[in-house]
């Protein structure tokens, strides 16, 4: 974000003391009154996209943060329903789950950081609903515990699908270029201003550029909620696997 926002702006500044050579004083607009309601216009335009932008992704990430507590507790709670199951879907059904925990972790969450999954992982849950669906109860409490069982299982295999959709579906770019396309005008136009302090321009033109970017680099960092410096850490299934384990706990 820190250098996005500081190329853009030092390129702004580049281009407005580029303008300001080749402007001659009736290129500009002298009455800056009439320039200036036009200038918040496009602004308020500006402003009002990307506030929209800015919480409709807040509310995505907030959203798939969320989507990985559902589907490491729903795992947590297979792993203490294996107890009510006979051996060997048992010990089975707890290995799949403590091996989806820790491969979740250490080999999908990197890859989900440019996009992908793991074929493994994904091999790994249909496993686990595979052991699920195939118990055969010999009483009435096998059999409810079984449609728990499965009931628990599909929450978390649609979890996991929502996972790997949202770390997928981002901004379209025809929204990202009107955007840019926007806030390029916005900028470019304030060149045409007559100001008779160069420092003061400099000085506006900058931080109207400051204030774009940052929030352009926001909206980007938040737009794939498991990818950037900003992401949805896999620490849900860390504590779901602490728990089950009772690792850490007092």
């Amino acid at each position: 974000m820190a250098a996005a926002t500081a190329v853009s702006s030092g390129l702004a500044c580049g281009l407005l003391w580029f303008a300001r050579h080749r402007l001659t004083r009736n290129d500009t607009i002298a009455h800056n009154d009439v320039a200036g309601p036009v200038l918040a216009t496009m602004g308020t335009v500006l402003a009002v996209m990307m506030s929209f932008m800015v919480a409709g992704v807040w509310q995505e990430f907030d959203a798939s943060a969320h989507t990985v507590q559902i589907e490491a507790g729903t795992l947590s709670d297979l792993h203490h329903l294996a107890d009510a199951f006979p051996n060997p879907v048992k010990s089975r059904l707890k290995n799949q789950v403590d091996s989806y925990l820790r491969r979740v972790v250490a080999v999908e969450w990197p890859l989900m950081r440019t996009g992908g999954e793991s074929l493994t992982v994904h091999n790994l849950a249909y496993e686990i609903e595979a052991t699920v669906v195939s118990f055969q109860p010999k009483t009435a409490a096998q059999s409810n515990v079984q449609q728990v069982a499965l009931e628990t299982t599909q929450r978390f295999l649609d979890a996991r699908r929502s996972r790997i959709h949202d770390n997928r579906q981002g901004i379209p770019m025809p929204l990202w270029a009107t955007l840019m396309l926007i806030g390029a005008v916005t900028v470019l136009f304030s060149y045409y201003f007559r100001v008779d302090r160069p420092v003061a321009q400099y000085v506006m033109v900058a931080a109207l550029t400051i204030v774009i970017s940052c929030t352009f680099s926001l909206i980007a960092e938040l737009d794939y909620p498991f990818r950037g410096d900003i992401a949805v850490s896999p620490g849900a299934f860390i504590r779901a696997y602490d728990t089950v384990h009772n690792l850490g706990l007092h």
